[in-house]
């Protein structure tokens, strides 16, 4: 995984109608389910100790993250039962969702979610899905993070505030490259919105480019 700094005006100005809609225009909080029986445990989830013991598991461990505290932000979680503002919703999240797939030729979107303070997903790696993916992440105030592991080191991207993006592959468990394992956390509010590209390694290095340089 590697950090790249967004500063494609059009890539941002698309971001941007996303924090509008889901931190200004909806309150996520009350319109979708929480997913979590575990608020309050990410420093337990995302231990040290919880993933040496997830690691144990091997090709066992379907891939899948098993404890997170956050609100899904698609369309089919919204649980408020007036039909016209849910039409409204799913008609929003189509619309913004599609503009930033086709503005960057993303397969399908994985992850749209919000954080809320002492939010988390727990250490997971991904394997079921294997794909070159792209995750933006919006921070209210910068107070977050992402960890990786690399070569059996654990690393820490922070997150800045304002919108920060990540770039890497996914691999599964019948890859000669290793599965990476992940998982991160916040004490602000914090959107991650996460793409996968598929297998094209020139595709995705043609959108990585695209995303960091200014038009």
């Amino acid at each position: 995984m590697k950090f790249i700094e967004v500063k494609n005006q059009r890539v941002l100005d698309i971001l941007e109608r996303f924090r509008y809609l889901y931190r200004e225009k909806y309150d996520v909080t009350k319109t979708s389910d929480c997913m979590s029986q575990h608020i309050g445990e990410g420093n337990h989830f995302t231990s040290e100790e919880y993933l040496n013991e997830l690691m144990k598991k091997g090709s066992d461990h379907d891939g899948l993250p098993g404890a997170a505290y956050s609100h899904p932000i698609k369309p089919q979680h919204y649980n408020q039962p007036d039909a016209e503002a849910k039409a409204l919703y799913r008609k929003d999240f189509e619309e913004v969702n599609d503009r930033l797939k086709t503005e960057l030729g993303l397969q399908s979107s994985a992850l749209s979610q919000l954080y809320p303070p002492q939010g988390f997903i727990d250490w997971h790696n991904n394997a079921n899905a294997a794909s070159f993916n792209v995750i933006f992440t919006w921070s209210e105030t910068g107070d977050g993070w992402f960890k990786w592991v690399d070569n059996g080191k654990i690393n820490t991207m922070h997150d800045k505030k304002g919108w920060s993006c990540k770039v890497g592959y996914f691999a599964s468990y019948e890859e000669e490259r290793p599965v990476i394992y992940h998982c991160a956390y916040t004490d602000c509010y914090r959107i991650t919105l996460s793409f996968t590209l598929g297998f094209d390694q020139d595709y995705w290095l043609d959108m990585v480019d695209y995303i960091k340089n200014e038009e």
